[in-house]
């Protein structure tokens, strides 16, 4: 079943509300874990392409754009993970 990201939203939001701790913990490390990726350094050769056919321009800017997603999702766990409970 695939929902439309908003729906998958809506469900995480309420999914948190009654999560235990260990399953929080739990979708944490998954998000890091599917964050890492992202971060490695440097393009592949594969990136490219077979026989490279995918222009630089091209694999830099999806790069680019995955780095900087990764980058915004491991801060706003941070930052939430550094501020402190509300009581």
């Amino acid at each position: 079943m695939s929902l439309h990201p908003d729906q998958r939203q809506q469900k995480i939001r309420a999914l948190i509300r009654s999560a235990s701790p260990d399953q929080l913990r739990a979708a944490l490390e998954a998000a890091l874990s599917a964050t890492a990726p992202a971060q490695c350094d440097g393009r592949d050769v594969s990136d490219y392409g077979i026989d490279g056919w995918r222009p630089p321009e091209v694999v830099d800017a999806e790069y680019d754009g995955r780095s900087s997603v990764s980058d915004e999702v491991d801060a706003s766990i941070l930052a939430a993970l550094e501020t402190p409970a509300l009581r």
